[in-house]
């Protein structure tokens, strides 16, 4: 195993159940060597204390953000390493029940400007989430709730706060609220909020720490604890053999300042955010002549996941984990071996707190390399009856946030052909609620599974969806692009052999917005960004294939409180012009918040696209429809895009990619 601190800086907060934050390692003290290098701790210091001497904060004032303000995109590309650069900071404070923004130069450690944002509601932070379950935990309405339900506060009831959503009308709108639900556990080794108190749930303001209201519905028994998955059952199969990835004589990797990557023609380089959880840029392919430009930026922007039960304890859970919680911010220590092959380089990550300070987040990130079993490419000859071929190979960057019960992997990987795929891999285990029936013959089986599905006895998963939107800021050979559709259209041809074929229909988009798929009379369609200004040895314009594999729209109607919030979901792709302040596909503030300032308020101008520095905003989405193969514990369920190059290259750029493979062997 490769440890490697890296010299980043993230925001952090613990997951479902907050503990104490333990410092894994000294903090690092180091500088910022790169332009794009998240805060350092100094920095982040820098930063909190400044606002605390001018008066703008103080011991109560709770820090949603303290992150990078990133430099001119044209400033960065020009930039070469040993240059000069500025260094700005973005806080964005909760100070005396208001939202503030402050921009601060590090570097002079001057306050450039620090006004209110009213109506703004920055992510749910540690200190308001203890403070909201524990208020919960002592009221009088909670106590007799649980006592009708023979159950008493301590040890084996706990209560867990989620962000609250907007819904007009309700008990404490307008208030920074969160929603609280309960639960019970009698057996350590059982997933904890397996076997939830059905029925009751707080409203709590989180800064005044009043109860606003106790939801106290139906009494339904709990569920019986379910098999442990930390200790597994008596009865299971024999350990396997092992299995391991290897590299005998060495990694292909190279790490270098904060955190620049190089793996075969790859380079790029990554830092940790709050929201995003990890960031990539200046994502370049040396095709033996020059590095060609790939991505600037690719990150996740935001997620959505609503689930499908009108319950009242239910039907607010329409969560957008990135701005309500952060990505970055509950970032979990990868485990080598589990996690990651043992023999990856292990990124430990310093984290700025909610309160103005750091620590560190240990095994934070992951970069390796592996063999995926499969031939790069590979042709057999009859006449000499031998193959040739190699084999393939492929980088990998993934980081885990664990989101309360939910555990994504969000994978990078890499490929000699100079393909980047995104892939989501869903584990953990699912949200569940306490029903009567044990099973599909009971009597209250129809009612109970109307919107979910029976996965144990006594338990249901209700139906949700998943939504993942990437920001993916492509430079297709530079940064002044265009989007085009490829439609497949059905085509009459009269020869003596065939009656149709298919053609490939053309259409270059003009202005920002929603693209939508063509169900009409087409076979399927591909969106390529594509760079008039260059041209390959065949003079064909080179470009970028965005490969859409798992691009499901949210079916949640446009007017639905949740969807308006969630706009961005409504499309699986959104095309709009660069701008340095449009980083968020719900907008900077979603938490609470009553409408969409997200990709949709983006495009509202619909200007020109045409020729233009353009950021596309890609949606993963699925829905999970449950099933008892998904308890006690969640199998990880994969989604993923890819982004190829087409007319990019003279030729395919992995033929020179030369895996060593002979070496083995020998």
């Amino acid at each position: 195993m490769k440890q490697f601190t890296a010299t980043l800086a993230l925001l952090g907060l613990l997951a479902a159940t907050p503990v104490a934050i333990a410092q894994d390692s000294a903090i690092p003290d180091y500088v910022a060597a790169h332009p794009l290098d998240a805060l350092t701790p100094m920095e982040v210091d820098a930063a909190a204390s400044l606002l605390r001497r001018d008066g703008k904060a103080d011991d109560s004032t709770l820090f949603g953000a303290i992150s990078l303000v990133e430099p001119p995109k044209a400033e960065v590309r020009a930039w070469s390493e040993g240059k000069p650069f500025g260094r700005e900071a973005l806080a964005i404070l909760r100070h005396k029940g208001k939202t503030f923004e402050a921009r601060i130069d590090v570097v002079t450690t001057t306050l450039q400007d620090i006004h209110e944002v009213p109506g703004a509601h920055p992510m749910i932070m540690d200190r308001e989430w203890i403070a909201a379950r524990d208020a919960l935990m002592k009221d009088a309405r909670l106590l007799a709730a649980l006592d009708k339900r023979g159950l008493k506060p301590g040890k084996d009831v706990f209560c867990t706060p989620n962000s609250a959503g907007y819904f007009p009308g309700e008990k404490g709108e307008g208030r920074r609220t969160l929603k609280v639900p309960c639960f019970t556990s009698r057996d350590k080794l059982h997933p904890s909020i397996a076997r939830p108190i059905e029925g009751i749930m707080g409203i709590v303001d989180s800064e005044s720490g009043e109860v606003i209201d106790v939801l106290d519905a139906q009494q339904v028994p709990l569920p019986p604890a379910p098999d442990g998955y930390g200790e597994r059952l008596p009865k299971q199969l024999p350990p396997m053999k092992p299995l391991d990835i290897a590299a005998p004589k060495g990694p292909n990797i190279t790490l270098s300042g904060n955190l620049n990557v190089k793996w075969l023609n790859w380079t790029f380089h990554a830092r940790a955010d709050k929201r995003a959880g990890v960031i990539l840029s200046l994502v370049r392919f040396n095709d033996g002549k020059r590095l060609r430009d790939i991505a600037y930026q690719m990150n996740v922007s935001e997620m959505f996941v609503p689930y499908m039960d009108p319950d009242p304890t239910w039907s607010y859970r329409t969560f957008m984990d990135a701005g309500e919680f952060g990505l970055g911010y509950l970032i979990s220590s990868l485990e080598p071996g589990v996690d990651c092959p043992f023999n990856s380089f292990f990124v430990d990550l310093t984290l700025p707190n909610d309160v103005g300070g750091t620590f560190i987040r240990d095994r934070a990130m992951c970069i390796f390399e592996r063999p995926t079993g499969d031939p790069a490419w590979r042709h057999y000859s009859g006449g000499s009856k031998t193959v040739t071929g190699e084999p393939q190979a492929e980088l990998v960057v993934r980081h885990i946030p664990t989101l309360g019960n939910y555990d994504y992997v969000v994978d990078y990987v890499f490929s000699p052909q100079g393909n980047i795929t995104i892939k989501v891999g869903a584990t953990g285990f699912d949200a569940v609620k306490s029903v009567s029936a044990q099973d599909m013959e009971s009597e209250s089986a129809a009612a109970d599974t109307a919107y979910g599905n029976l996965i144990a006895p006594y338990t249901v998963a209700p139906f949700h969806d998943h939504y993942f939107n990437f920001r993916l800021d492509l430079d297709a050979d530079g940064p002044d692009n265009n989007l085009v559709r490829n439609s497949f259209v059905p085509t009459p041809v009269d020869t003596p052999t065939r009656k149709s074929i298919w053609t490939l229909k053309q259409q270059r988009y003009t202005k920002e917005g929603p693209i939508m798929p063509d169900h009409a009379g087409v076979g399927g369609e591909m969106w390529r960004l594509t760079n008039s200004a260059t041209k390959n040895a065949l003079k064909q314009t080179p470009s970028l294939w965005i490969d859409a594999h798992s691009d499901t729209e949210s079916m949640i109607d446009r007017t639905d409180p949740a969807q308006a919030r969630a706009g961005f979901s409504a499309a699986p792709l959104w095309l709009t012009r660069y701008k340095p302040d449009e980083l968020w596909a719900a907008g900077l503030y979603p938490n609470l918040s009553q409408r969409d300032e997200g990709v949709p308020a983006f495009v509202a101008d619909t200007e020109d696209v045409i020729g233009q520095d353009l950021v596309t905003w890609y949606t993963i989405g699925f829905r999970h429809v449950t099933r008892p193969e998904d308890f006690p514990i969640l199998p990880t369920f994969w989604h993923e895009m890819t982004i190829r190059p087409a007319f990019f290259f003279d030729m395919d750029p992995g033929f020179t990619f030369n895996s060593g493979y002979k070496q083995l062997a020998e």
